[in-house]
């Protein structure tokens, strides 16, 4: 069993990063509105489903040849999660990005998730070694980590919305958000603390 649930705070704070992944989902809320993009959270899901569980497979094989694997692609993925923060960091990023993607289906956002670095976070050091010990601590894990994703990208698609609609005055949504990603990316110190201990 699960003995300690205070992983579900680092999985908030990684998810609300901005990201291409959250960036596809304001774009879609923005074209499609958010009751469609909402039907896209399963996709969103299943990419992230399959990522985490590829990675987590990729350590346990890698592991005993190479112990220092697990945290090598620990600080490698922090890193590229930090980059692409910054890199979607100003409103007119989120822009380009709404304009690079016409047409949001549901397999681009499979896809997204699906090459998102978070999932390297979350198989490597977010989620508890003990998730792939027996399938009781694996369902619960991802039924905590799927029930997590709602709020968030439930925000995403409504911030995003107004963000890409103009609906707020522009400056303000852009200290707003480059507020957010400096809290998140400071959300981000345990991690990597946890890292070094």
């Amino acid at each position: 069993m699960i003995e300690n649930w205070i992983f579900v705070l680092p999985v908030i704070a990684v998810l609300m990063i901005p990201g291409p992944g959250n960036a596809m989902v304001a774009s879609a809320a923005h074209q499609h509105g958010q009751a469609k993009t909402s039907l896209y959270i399963p996709a969103i899901l299943l990419g992230y489903f399959y990522a985490i569980n590829l990675w987590a497979l990729l350590i346990h094989l890698a592991t005993p040849y190479w112990p220092n694997f697990r945290v090598m692609l620990y600080v490698l993925s922090l890193i590229l999660v930090c980059w692409m923060t910054f890199r979607l960091f100003k409103v007119q990023q989120l822009e380009h990005h709404n304009r690079k993607h016409p047409l949001i289906r549901p397999s681009q956002m499979f896809a997204a998730t699906l090459k998102n670095p978070k999932a390297v976070l979350f198989a490597a050091g977010i989620f508890p070694d003990e998730t792939w010990d027996n399938v009781t601590n694996f369902v619960l894990v991802f039924a905590a980590f799927s029930l997590v994703t709602l709020p968030v990208f439930g925000f995403w698609m409504s911030f995003g919305q107004a963000l890409l609609s103009g609906a707020s005055e522009k400056r303000k949504t852009d200290l707003l958000y480059k507020g957010s990603a400096l809290f998140l990316l400071l959300c981000l110190i345990p991690l990597m603390i946890s890292l070094f201990n």
